[in-house]
């Protein structure tokens, strides 16, 4: 079994090339599955930077070690990252009177490079801002008298507002989730932890794994069964309903037709992930040619119709497809 991997969805936007709404949307379907992992990069990032230096100065200080928030009760049902975030302010807030400007920088730093494909360019002037801030107010010295209302006056909470809105991009996710759950979006950019070849092996084995799973009805060919009698052919009526949504596929479209019937005849009624099911399990068309007949657009390998075709079996081992 592979080791469970997590990758932060900055990278994952940057990978798939993801609208913040397709980000949220994403957001809200790991949270359902229970597979975001919203404290992760932070508790890592406290532990690397900013614990040694926090604890050290509980002795002579009155603050008290704040630790990293839960989303708020009220929001259980959905996540919402940019609530989380002025949550995570003002966790910053308690914590920077504590760690020092050098520590809090080096690990906020870090943050937003392991969260971001090029975290350096991510907010960059707004924490360049912030570091002077602290910078100046750390060692009791007044800021440049030029910068003072524009950057200085409002103080740490407004310039921290920032980290908010990049809120999202720090969450950390199962990949293999991320990967199931877009497996209809193109890899727009290889990035780390999602490459190609990641993608394509991870899809290779939950499509496999998908298959597998299916009810024995699904992948049955009803070979006692000839095309005149299928009008009168009805599913055992005792065999235990599935949890899924039924899809109820007429023997006349596909029984005895030619895999490019078979297509013509599905594609105005039915999803092509219930017609890659018919053609690869009931017509028994292999499963590249089954990617040709569906693909939009010819690939130059076979290989990525057989992608394809994996991506469509994942999409239907959440139905069940059943023959009329």
């Amino acid at each position: 079994m592979p080791e469970n991997v997590h990758i932060p969805l900055g990278k994952v936007q940057a990978a798939y090339d993801l609208t913040d709404e397709e980000l949220y949307d994403l957001i809200q379907k790991l949270w359902e599955r229970k597979q975001l992992f919203y404290k992760e990069l932070w508790a890592e990032t406290y532990e690397k930077y900013w614990h040694f230096a926090a604890t050290g100065s509980l002795s002579y200080t009155q603050e008290k070690l704040p630790e990293l928030p839960d989303p708020d009760s009220r929001h259980q049902s959905n996540f919402y990252p940019i609530f989380y975030g002025t949550q995570i302010v003002r966790y910053l807030a308690q914590l920077i009177k504590l760690a020092s400007y050098k520590p809090f920088r080096m690990g906020l730093d870090y943050l937003f490079d392991t969260a971001f494909e090029d975290g350096h360019k991510v907010a960059a002037e707004e924490r360049d801002i912030l570091y002077k801030y602290f910078e100046f107010t750390e060692f009791d010295r007044k800021p440049p008298r030029k910068d003072y209302y524009r950057h200085f006056k409002a103080g740490h909470p407004y310039l921290i507002s920032f980290i908010s809105r990049s809120m999202a991009g720090t969450l950390m996710a199962d990949r293999d989730a991320v990967i199931e759950i877009l497996c209809d979006y193109p890899l727009k950019r290889e990035v780390k932890g999602l490459t190609r070849r990641v993608v394509d092996s991870t899809l290779d084995r939950l499509a496999a794994s998908a298959v597998k799973s299916l009810p024995e009805i699904q992948t049955e060919t009803p070979t006692e069964i000839s095309a005149e009698d299928c009008s009168v052919y009805q599913p055992d009526s005792t065999s235990s309903e599935p949890s899924a949504e039924v899809i109820v596929v007429p023997s006349a479209l596909w029984m005895g037709k030619s895999p490019t019937s078979v297509r013509d005849a599905m594609k105005d009624d039915f999803d092509e992930c219930v017609t890659a099911h018919v053609l690869l399990n009931w017509c028994k068309v292999g499963k590249t040619q089954v990617g040709r007949l569906l693909s939009p657009k010819e690939f130059g390998d076979d290989k990525s119709y057989r992608n394809h075709v994996d991506k469509l079996l994942l999409r239907a081992a959440r139905l069940s497809i059943r023959q009329e």
